[in-house]
């Protein structure tokens, strides 16, 4: 029988239950099976003996055949003649009791197959059990018999042939009858064998107590012999001979097999054992030593390096493509998410980042090798700086912690120990080189548990882990040093605010210098953090194996208290020390007591700061005695023998700072703010991790106990207290004083331009001064409002005093920008109550002018190439807004951009018709103009206002995503920077139309000129020349004072309004108005506005042609042949018009035409009735 005992099988003392009462028939048979069927045939199936059942049957069998020959003869006769077995049994008493049980049980069976089948199709699981049980069951039954069959032979009972027809119950010495009939003897009564069989004189159960005797002898000699190969085979292991590198895992399971051999009942009592066992506890401290100095350096990153986040990145937190390895990813998509606590490096030579974008390059290590072994501490045996960990962060589950499934799985100390030791391993090392940290991790936890010294692991790694941390602390160090030795070497000297690259547009970019000028302390502190964020990634590995070790093993269950907390107290020594070297580092980096003279107050200018010597023609950046004296002191404290040595605060003031040409600032924090944050969240979301798979109480006192300020808490505390009240101050005052100056929006000319050789090269023009304040001040608040935290303490202060200093500085800006436009004809007509001002968004040159200052992908350069890309529309504004509306998707093409640029050149005349009219009385009175200072102030502010506002807007927008991540926070701020942009679009569009009204003022004066009516040569109008003379002088003005994109957009559209103007002049002639006595224009006179229009054009192109110019050449030519054409009527006779008016009659309008008949030219009369006959 196979399965476990029937439920309840002791039986109770009480009444029957409410189960027993509703199943009588299932309670009868249990009372059955419990009372008529043997108790050891409901043991386990593996501990079932059955040859003692056997040996009885036989033994009964052997009585029964001494009644008698004759019953033995009939028995052999129904033997031969095939009869059923049940009745050569049926006088054996011990074959019918087991009949009998079996029948019970069958029954049992039976009754339940017929009446409980529900129940056992219920469980499929269990009913297969049982299958499998019985089967078993059944193999063993055969296997038994087998065996009799076997022993049968060995006793000579009789041949082969005789051996299927030989009575089982016969005894051993009665007489067997052979093939012949003749009868053979047995032993006779003193046990001799008389057959001559092996065994023969000895009975068959004393044979099997002689087999369990010599089972016994067996095992206990391979038991023997298993203590014996116990301490050769644990030295040959752990002690490395090419090509097999130190396996102590292998050498564990070893050992402590044979210990636990040593210590069983049998083998204790031997007393000659006395010197083995004592090898063997000499081996047992060797190996608690190699597995405590292995776990050392797997969780202080001397190895398990080798797993590159290549092999890991599979997604989802899931095993890797092989299942051999206990490798495990990230529960985030492969990221994004930049550098982290884990990412790491395969190469020697590395360029590392961090999510603050902060980088540098390691280069190549071999010149630290001899430093970083006076620490003993390796990034890998082979030179990387690799590390399996992945970054984690968002959800807890699937993230940084081991996963449940890896746990689970049984850790085999030798297969997984072969498949975890690097390949590359080197054989000569004392301790073994892993390649998989985690499982390295799970191997040693294990071999500590087969020692017995799992209780003892909190103790050991607390007395270590100060020393261990403070020696990574050496080794970046050490690390650190070496860089900057290469560096030096190479001839790339002293990093520092001299030495820095130099930032975009002049003192603008002392904030990108001091950014570069900080760039090793940022890398050091990032090695530093990877380096002490990977040895809690391994101690939060360690602490949830060892937890789920103590939970699953129930030897170890008992012996802790609270099994979720194991290592807590490891845990919280080793965030202690980790956030005490970090402070310190920071400490060191920041000065909280000084003044701190900012950088960004105009420090650089003029000269604050500086000794006395270094002022003036002596500011040549050479360094003071005193500096030189401190480098020569730094130098000597700073050899690579001791470099080592130092403590964190020491190597920053002789190493980093001495190197950097540099002091410590409070304005540091900002530059280490974003690291450390990182840093500090992903040690928390790690501690949570690691207590939600683990289970531990994280509403204790002990879990949430944090007795000392962590290293971002003291960072945010010299933000606050220290940092951001300077910072605001220096933003608001700064901007203020600024203003104040008298040349607060004067343009900044440069004088180099002037000595360029190339005058159409693009001009570089600073900012005013007002502008350049407002960006420099608010810089380091900008900077600041990216790296704290939203929401915060700090937060909604630092963005109030940004609005403040930017709503100051828009109150100035208005007040300027109406000093500029006031009484200006140019601004009237931009305020008039028409669509005028937004009509001249549709034209291209305002979305160049956007896109220059803002990008492709800016809101309003996007807004106006839509509305541009509209198709030809009427002169009516309103319809042509709404054409441009229905076209928006009609593709892009020449022709239709030709098309849509004509008819946006159309609505924009409509609103100038007051403009035309150059007949009018008093014509030109009202039409007040800029001067060129006047216009080189517009152009300065409107160049300076929109790059300020581009800038600052850019600083809002993440370096990554160019999202602005603050929206919500920073909404008045951004309408603040928007009202910035406006008035700068504002500035430009006045520098267009005034430029338009400069040249209609002009050109005005053509049709009132006495060269149209010259008859004895050809000359050109005064005003012409004037034109072509004031066009390049301010086209010089603009570019000088706003840069070429200004210049370009002031000049733009000009190759279309000049010969419109001309037109128009051509059409007041026409009329006889302009001139006096209204006399007839003259051949010389047409020739003479023919050669206007080329001097024009020639002109206009000559201002216009410099790098960046919006000059259209196509434009410009359909525009001026189309204006000498319109000339060029004048002069024909009116056979010639009739003609030209028949063959060209869309070139012109019909009040063009109309015009044409009606006047008097040089050669012809007027005749309108022409005009009507060619209709008909």
């Amino acid at each position: 029988m196979s399965g476990g005992p029937p439920p309840n099988r002791g039986g109770g003392s009480g009444g029957p239950s409410s189960a027993e009462m509703d199943h009588p028939d299932l309670v009868d048979l249990e009372r059955r099976l419990h009372s008529e069927v043997d108790e050891d045939f409901f043991q386990d199936p593996k501990k079932f003996r059955t040859l003692h059942r056997v040996i009885d049957i036989l033994g009964m069998q052997l009585l029964d055949s001494a009644d008698g020959q004759q019953q033995q003869q009939q028995q052999q006769a129904r033997q031969a003649s095939s009869a059923d077995f049940d009745s050569i049994h049926r006088n054996n008493p011990a074959y019918v009791a087991l009949k009998q049980q079996q029948v019970i049980v069958d029954e049992a069976i039976e009754h339940m197959a017929v009446y409980h089948c529900s129940d056992l199709n219920s469980s499929v699981v269990a009913v297969g059990k049982v299958s499998r049980q019985f089967n078993d069951a059944s193999n063993r039954v055969r296997t038994l018999r087998r065996q009799v069959r076997d022993i049968k032979d060995s006793l000579g009972t009789g041949d082969s042939a005789a051996d299927g027809d030989a009575n089982p119950n016969e005894p051993a010495g009665a007489t067997a009858v052979g093939r012949n009939g003749t009868a053979q003897a047995g032993p006779d009564a003193n046990g001799t064998a008389g057959g001559g069989g092996f065994g023969g004189g000895m009975s068959l159960r004393e044979l099997w107590l002689k087999k369990l005797e010599c089972e016994a002898v067996l095992s206990l000699l391979h038991k023997l012999e298993k203590i014996r190969r116990a301490p050769p085979t644990f030295d040959v292991l752990v002690q490395p001979q090419p090509p097999s590198p130190c396996r102590i895992g292998s050498a564990v399971a070893v050992l402590t097999d044979a210990l636990r051999t040593m210590f069983s009942d049998d083998v204790a009592q031997v007393q000659a054992l006395h010197k083995i066992m004592e090898q063997l506890m000499t081996r047992k401290q060797r190996a608690e030593e190699i597995v405590w100095e292995t776990l050392g350096d797997v969780i202080y990153l001397r190895t398990g390096n080798a797993v590159l986040p290549g092999e890991l990145e599979q997604g989802g937190g899931v095993l890797a493509s092989d299942h051999k390895k206990h490798h495990y990813v990230s529960g985030e998509p492969a990221l994004r998410r930049g550098r982290s606590l884990g990412t790491a490096s395969s190469s020697s030579t590395t360029i590392r980042e961090d999510k603050s974008g902060n980088s540098g390059n390691d280069g190549d290590d071999s010149d630290v090798d001899s430093v970083l072994s006076d620490v003993d501490y390796d990034s890998g045996r082979d030179g990387s700086r690799t590390t399996a960990a992945a970054p984690g962060g968002g959800d807890i589950v699937g993230g940084r912690t081991i996963p449940r499934t890896i746990l689970d799985s049984e850790v085999d100390l030798e297969a997984d120990e072969l498949r975890c030791l690097e390949e590359t391993s080197a054989s000569d090392f004392a301790i073994p080189q892993y390649a998989d940290p985690v499982l390295a991790l799970r191997i040693l936890t294990e071999a500590l548990a087969r020692l017995g010294r799992l209780e003892d692991i909190e103790r050991v790694l607390g007395e270590t882990v100060g020393r261990e941390l403070r020696r990574i602390t050496q080794a970046e160090q050490a690390r650190t040093f070496a860089r900057l030795e290469r560096r030096r070497n190479a001839g790339g000297g002293r990093r520092g605010i001299g030495g820095a690259a130099e930032g975009i547009d002049g003192n603008m970019g002392q904030l990108a210098e001091a950014d570069e000028a900080m760039r090793d302390f940022r890398i050091h502190l990032s090695n530093l953090l990877f380096a002490f964020g990977s040895v809690a990634l391994r101690l939060s590995h360690l602490a949830q194996i060892v937890r789920h070790k103590i939970m699953t093993d129930p030897q170890l269950t008992g012996r802790y208290s609270d099994p979720s907390s194991a290592m807590h107290s490891v845990l919280v020594a080793a965030d202690t020390l980790i956030q005490q070297e970090v402070k310190c580092f920071l400490e060191a980096c920041l000065n909280e007591s000084e003044g701190d003279n900012f950088m960004y107050d105009g420090m650089a200018e003029e000269g604050r700061g500086a000794s006395s010597h270094e002022r003036g023609i002596f500011s040549l950046g050479i360094i003071t005695d005193t500096a030189s004296n401190k480098d020569s002191r730094s130098a000597a404290l700073t050899s690579r023998a001791n470099i080592v040595e130092l403590s964190t605060d020491k190597f920053v003031t002789n190493v980093l700072f001495a190197r950097s040409n540099m002091i410590p600032q409070v304005r540091n924090a900002l530059t280490f703010r974003r690291s450390v944050a990182t840093w500090a969240a992903e040690s928390a979301d790690l501690k949570a991790e690691l207590a939600f798979m683990t289970g531990e109480d994280t509403t204790s006192p002990s879990y949430n106990a944090n007795p000392k300020e962590r290293a971002i808490d003291y960072l945010d505390s010299v933000i606050q207290k220290n940092l951001l009240p300077m910072l605001q101050e220096e933003a608001v005052n700064g901007t203020i004083s600024a203003l104040e100056r008298e040349d607060a929006f004067e343009p900044r000319i440069d004088p180099a331009m002037y000595v360029r050789a190339a005058n159409s090269k693009n001009v570089q023009v600073e900012m005013c001064v007002a502008c350049q304040a407002l960006y420099r001040y608010t810089g380091p608040l900008f900077s600041a409002l990216h790296r704290l935290p939203k929401g915060g303490e700090m937060y909604s202060p630092l963005v109030a005093v940004l609005e403040h200093a930017v709503l100051t500085f828009n109150s100035r800006v208005k007040q300027r920008v109406g000093q500029i436009c006031r009484g200006k004809k140019a601004s009237a007509l931009l305020d008039a109550n028409t669509t005028f001002f937004s009509d001249i968004e549709l034209r291209r040159s305002y979305t160049q002018l956007m896109q220059a200052y803002f990008g492709e992908d800016d809101a309003y350069a996007a807004g106006a190439s839509a509305a541009l890309d509209g198709g030809s529309m009427p002169i009516s504004p309103s319809a042509g807004k709404s054409k441009i509306k229905e076209e928006k998707s009609s593709g892009f093409d020449a022709a239709a951009d030709y098309e849509r640029e004509r008819s946006a050149f159309e609505m924009e005349v409509s609103h100038l018709s007051p403009l035309l009219e150059f007949s009018s009385k008093n014509y030109g009175h009202d039409l007040a103009v800029c001067n060129d200072d006047e216009l080189g102030r517009a152009a300065c502010l409107a160049h300076s206002l929109l790059n300020v506002a581009s800038l600052l807007e850019a600083r809002l927008k993440t370096r990554s995503g160019g999202r602005d991540k603050t929206a919500g926070a920073t909404r008045a701020l951004r309408g603040s920077i928007k009202e910035i942009r406006e008035h700068g679009v504002r500035m430009a569009k006045f520098c267009r139309v005034e430029m338009l009204i400069q040249s209609v003022k002009r050109m005005s004066q053509i049709c009132a000129s006495s060269t149209l009516t010259a008859k004895d040569a050809v000359r050109l109008p005064s005003c012409v020349n004037d034109l072509g003379e004031h066009l390049t002088s301010a086209s010089d003005v603009l570019r000088e004072a706003g840069g070429n994109i200004i210049a370009a957009y002031s000049l733009s559209s000009l190759e279309q309004y000049i010969p419109l103007f001309l037109m128009q002049t051509v059409r007041i002639i026409a009329q006889g108005k302009g001139r006096k006595n209204r006399s007839i224009i003259t051949l010389n006179g047409v020739e003479s506005l023919d050669r206007s229009g080329s001097v024009l054009y020639r002109d206009l192109k000559g201002a216009t042609n410099f790098e960046n110019s919006f000059w259209d050449d196509e434009l410009a030519a359909e525009s001026f042949e189309r204006s000498a054409s319109f000339i060029a009527m004048i002069e024909l006779d009116m056979e010639e018009l009739v003609s030209y008016c028949r063959n060209n009659r869309g070139e012109f309008s019909d009040e063009d035409y109309k015009l044409m008949f009606s006047m008097d030219g040089p050669r012809r009369s007027a005749d309108i009735r022409k005009f009507a006959t060619i209709d008909k």
